[in-house]
Formats: structure tokens, C-alpha cells, sequence
């Protein structure tokens, strides 16, 4: 009679039980198994120390070997200490089950049965169990940590390091020197400096970085990213992933980057780097370049600036045929924002408007009595009141909307076509962009209660008169429109025979005294005047 052919597996998962040298006791087991079964001879070793049980057999380093050979007939016994070395999901266990028993290979548990579908089920459903109960004690004990402000494990912010060892390790500023005469932390705050003082982009940071030759503490360290090798370039990503975490402000957050629905993030007091001053301001400033971007060549006069009255969203500058100036809204160049779909707003052409805002700005540098009472009839007439009516009526029309999209997704999940965490995160999305929709319409208030931005100063305007005379680059035509014009905003309407009509609404934010023809200064509120422009 031939020889039983076996196969052994052996699996460990967490680092306390590699100390503990698990993989040897289950080998031991495994080796006098096999002395009680002399008629048993093993034709392979599989191994996977140090690996979850939460990952698939044929996702492991060893497990997917083992069921290469299982398939090419190479073992008819698979020898196991417990079932739960194949896995801690009930869900897996029972699909290798039925694998194996496609492939007649059989079971063998050595230090419990698991002959039988049923006590082999029994172990599998234990098994899922009690790694439910280890990762809610766990996470527990993660979170007591994490309150308590201890280091907790995982990547180390930069410009930090981690003083002790655990259960006691905390983070406190590394001011090991890291290029020339600046430490880890001191990058850090040079970095912070660039975005909140001299208002630089993410790009250009990563440029100054890596022209300097300022090692990223990967490189330095001679190590990668979770297993993966990095090139040791600063880039902009990395640059913005810094300047945005609380920890250089002395909160640091536990929990911010899970994905579980409702997970709790814990702040707590850590060492800072820098002043709230100064992260707000770098905030700011990846605010400010996020819709007016500094790395492009081409200069949108009118660039993050304009607001689509349908969704929201801004309008982006982009360039035609001819080099022809268009803004159109960032929710018709992708699906975004909270009208389903992409947004119909009307794509704007520049020589519409461009000039328009111009012509008003150049008139109030250089004479703005006129101009200042133009704008006040406007204001103060039927323009203005029917262009906020219109932003109203888009915005009921939206909402509205919403409706449809719940019950299109309730339809959808009593016709079993979505599962029911699917119909949740649906759900919620809508109510989310809904509650975003409803805080818009509630802003279309009477003007006093509404927040007003501050004007320039008027030293600020002086000195812009004098220059228009010198002439303006493109660039400084940009900026003194982003200091004088609030916001525009652009209202679609779909006519009866299927075309598109817009109107402009811009907002300007002009000081409350100003020069008049009599060469004295009028004090009146000029922060809310209106110019509504049909396109």
C-alpha cells in the first residue's frame, strides 16, 4: 500500500506571538503527528510567519504556493494544528473547504478534529468570533493609548521623533540636525514659513527642497513606506500632506485616516512646531491656490473668481480655439459637486465679461464718483433683486431634485441591485449635499445680516492709480481683481427652445470712502455693489 502523501501549514500572526515562537510549537505538534503516522509521508512545508489570518490563503506568501501545489495533485492530506490556521474568516474557511473537497485533499486537524463540514464549521465561526473580539479589544486599548496622548505606532510625522519605548513612547520635536545647520523639526517650520509668509505653492517648496539637496527623512534613514522603497524627492503631494496636519500646531489626531463609518477621531495635546498664526495662514494659502493654482502658465483674469449659481462649484479658466479665454464650471468638467451628473451651468467666454469687470475696476482707480453711483442705481433697482430671485429659484429647483435621487435609490436597493451599506453611503452623501444646498439658500438673506468682507485700504488703492498709468502686467491685472471683486456668480436657464442663457452677477468690494469729482471723500457702504451682465 503507497504512502499517504501530506502537506503541513503553519501560520502565526501577530509580532507577540512570533516572540512567543508559536511557528515552533506548532511545528513540534506537527513533527510528532507525523512520528504516530508512520504510513504518512511529507511531500511539502508551508510556512507563513508573521501573516494575518484575515488575508485569503492564496493572498499569503506560502498559502498561495500551497494551493498551486494542491491543484497539481502534488498531497492528497493537508495537516493543520486548528482550523484557524487557514484563516479567521468564516466566510474564506468554508470556500477552502469546498476547494479541498473538489480537489479530494483532506483535512487534518492535529490538535482538534475537524474531520466533519460541521466541526470544521463550528471552529470556523470561533475563529471569525474571536478575532472580532481581538480587534475590539484592541482598538480599546488603541484608543486608551491615543487619549492618553502615547505614540500609538505607525509612519512618524516629520519632524518628529519618538522618545522611550512602550507602553510609555511619546512624540516630541526631533532637532537631530537634518541638512546644514537646520534640524528635522526646523524644515519644517522653514516649510511652514514658505506657505504662511511668503505664500509660496506646494511645487515651489518642492523645488527649493530638492534644489538644496534638504534629504526627506526617508532617504535619510535609508528606509521606505510601509515595505515600499521611495525615490527620497520632495514633491508637491508630500509638501501639502505636511503643511495640513494638526500635529505641527500641537494636535495630534488618532484615527483621521480610517475608513470605518462613524469611526471617532481623538485629538489630543502634543508638542508644537508651529504658531496657530502660522498654520492657519499656510491654510490659507493652500486654500487660496487651490482655485487660483500659481503654476500655470497661461493668466485667467477672473479665476477663482467666478461661482456657478447651479452647484456651487468654481468656474475654471481653460483655453479655445485661437487661444480663446472660457471659464466654465469645474462640475461640468467632471461630475462633482451636489447636482447629479455634470453641471449644465452655460461655459462663459472671456471677451464677455473680462472686459466688463475691467472697464468698472479701471473706472474706480482712476474716477469712481461716476462709476460709484452707476452702481448704486443697479444695486438698488430690479437688476440685482432678479438676479438673487433667479440664484433662489436654481437652488429650490436643486433641491427638489433630492427627492428624486432618494427614491431612485430606494428603488434600486428594493430591487436588490444595491446592498444595504451601499444604500446608506448614498444616502447620506445626499443628505449631505442637500444640507450644503440648504446653508447656500439660507446665505440669500437681507444684506446686513450677511458677513462682509473687508475692503482694501485706501493707501492700497492709492497706489494702484499710480501704476495703471505705468501700465499692468497680466499677472497684476489678476490680482487687483482678486482684491476688488468679491465674487461673481453665473445663473443658467435652459430657454423654451433648448438653448442656454446665463447672467453674471458680480460682486465687487469697493472701500467705504472714497474719492468723489469734488475732491472730497464720501463715507457710504460700496462693499455690496452689483453689476448683473447678460451673456
Amino acid at each position: 500500500m503507497s504512502k499517504r502523501r501530506a502537506a503541513t501549514y503553519e501560520r502565526v500572526s501577530s509580532e507577540e506571538q512570533r516572540e512567543r515562537e508559536t511557528i515552533r510549537t506548532q511545528a513540534d505538534a506537527i513533527r510528532r503527528f507525523a512520528e504516530a503516522n508512520p504510513d504518512a509521508q511529507i511531500v511539502g512545508r508551508y510556512r507563513d510567519d508573521g501573516v494575518s489570518g484575515t488575508i485569503p490563503l492564496e493572498e499569503r506568501p506560502d498559502g498561495r504556493r500551497l494551493m498551486q501545489d494542491a491543484r497539481a495533485g502534488l498531497f492528497n492530506e493537508l495537516w493543520i494544528v486548528r482550523a484557524d490556521r487557514l484563516g479567521r474568516d468564516a466566510a474564506d474557511m468554508l470556500t477552502l473547504w469546498k476547494v479541498f473537497k473538489e480537489l479530494a485533499i483532506k483535512l487534518v486537524g492535529i490538535s482538534e478534529s475537524i474531520e466533519t463540514y460541521l466541526t470544521y464549521g463550528i471552529q470556523a465561526l470561533f475563529a471569525d468570533d474571536e478575532r472580532e473580539k481581538f480587534m475590539a479589544r484592541s482598538a480599546a486599548g488603541m484608543d486608551r493609548a491615543a487619549r492618553e496622548g502615547r505614540y500609538t505606532g505607525g509612519i512618524v510625522p516629520v519632524g518628529y521623533r519618538v522618545e522611550g519605548k512602550r507602553p510609555h513612547a511619546r512624540l516630541v520635536p526631533n532637532d537631530e540636525i537634518m541638512w546644514a545647520d537646520l534640524s528635522e523639526a526646523d524644515v519644517v517650520r522653514r516649510l511652514y514659513g514658505h506657505l504662511a509668509i511668503d505664500a509660496w505653492s506646494c511645487r515651489r517648496i518642492a523645488t527649493e527642497f530638492n534644489t538644496l539637496g534638504i534629504p526627506t527623512s526617508y532617504h535619510r534613514d535609508g528606509r521606505g513606506v510601509r515595505g515600499k522603497r521611495t525615490q527620497g524627492i520632495w514633491r508637491a503631494g508630500h509638501i501639502r500632506n505636511i503643511a495640513t496636519r494638526t500635529v505641527y500646531r500641537g494636535v495630534l489626531q488618532y484615527g483621521r485616516r480610517s475608513k470605518k463609518p462613524g469611526r471617532e477621531v481623538i485629538s489630543v495635546p502634543c508638542p508644537r512646531l508651529v504658531s496657530d498664526d502660522t498654520w492657519y495662514a499656510a491654510q490659507q494659502t493652500l486654500a487660496a491656490n487651490r482655485i487660483a493654482p500659481k503654476n500655470t502658465r497661461r493668466v485667467y483674469l477672473l479665476r477663482a473668481r467666478i461661482v456657478c449659481g447651479l452647484c456651487g462649484l468654481h468656474f475654471c479658466g481653460s483655453a479655445g480655439r485661437g487661444a480663446v479665454t472660457w471659464y466654465r464650471c469645474d462640475g461640468y468638467m467632471a461630475e462633482r459637486g451636489p447636482v447629479e451628473g455634470r453641471c449644465q451651468a452655460k461655459a462663459i467666454k472671456g471677451e464677455y465679461l473680462e472686459p466688463v469687470v475691467w472697464n468698472d475696476i479701471e473706472r474706480f482707480l482712476r474716477n469712481p464718483g461716476d462709476l460709484l453711483d452707476e452702481l448704486s442705481a443697479e444695486s438698488n433697482g430690479n437688476g440685482a433683486r432678479a438676479a438673487a430671485l433667479a440664484e433662489r429659484t436654481t437652488l429650490e429647483m436643486a433641491l427638489a431634485d433630492f427627492g428624486t435621487q432618494r427614491d431612485r435609490m430606494l428603488d434600486l436597493y428594493r430591487r436588490g441591485r444595491i446592498a444595504p451599506n451601499e444604500l446608506d453611503a448614498h444616502l447620506d452623501r445626499i443628505a449631505q449635499e442637500q444640507q450644503a444646498l440648504e446653508r447656500r439658500l439660507r446665505a440669500l438673506e437681507p444684506e446686513c445680516t450677511r458677513e462682509v468682507e473687508e475692503a482694501p485700504k485706501q493707501d492700497m488703492l492709492d497706489e494702484l492709480r499710480r501704476r495703471l498709468d505705468g501700465g499692468l502686467a497680466d499677472v497684476q491685472r489678476q490680482e487687483i481683481v482678486q482684491l476688488l471683486v468679491r465674487r461673481i456668480t453665473v445663473h443658467t436657464k435652459m430657454t423654451e427652445d433648448g438653448k442656454k442663457e446665463a447672467r453674471a452677477v458680480v460682486e465687487y468690494n469697493f472701500p467705504g470712502v472714497v474719492p468723489t469729482n469734488t475732491g472730497t471723500r464720501a463715507s457710504q457702504n460700496y462693499s455690496r455693489l452689483q453689476r448683473v451682465v447678460a451673456l
